[in-house]
C-alpha cells in the first residue's frame, strides 16, 4: 500500500469517526431508531459499506434495511 493511499484509508476513518459521533450527538435526546439512522445517511448519498462502517452493522443487514425503506416509500 502506498502513502498516499494509507493517508486516504487513515482520513477516511477519522471522518467516520466523526460522522457517528454527529450521529450519536443528534440522536441523544430522541428515540431514532437505527433504522432512521440509516434512512438519513442514506439520504445524504452514503453508500450501504459506509453507512454499515458508520453504524457499527453489517453491510447486508444495512442494505436490507434500506431494501425495506425503498419499499415503503412506494
Amino acid at each position: 500500500m502506498s502513502t498516499t493511499d494509507h493517508k486516504t484509508r487513515s482520513i477516511e476513518r477519522k471522518l467516520n469517526v466523526i460522522i457517528s459521533l454527529l450521529l450519536r450527538i443528534a440522536n441523544s435526546g430522541s428515540d431514532l431508531t437505527l433504522k432512521e439512522q440509516i434512512r438519513n445517511l442514506a439520504s445524504f448519498g452514503l453508500s450501504s459499506p459506509e453507512i454499515a462502517e458508520i453504524v457499527g452493522k453489517k453491510v447486508g443487514y444495512v442494505s436490507k434495511e434500506l431494501s425495506i425503506l425503498k419499499r415503503e416509500a412506494t
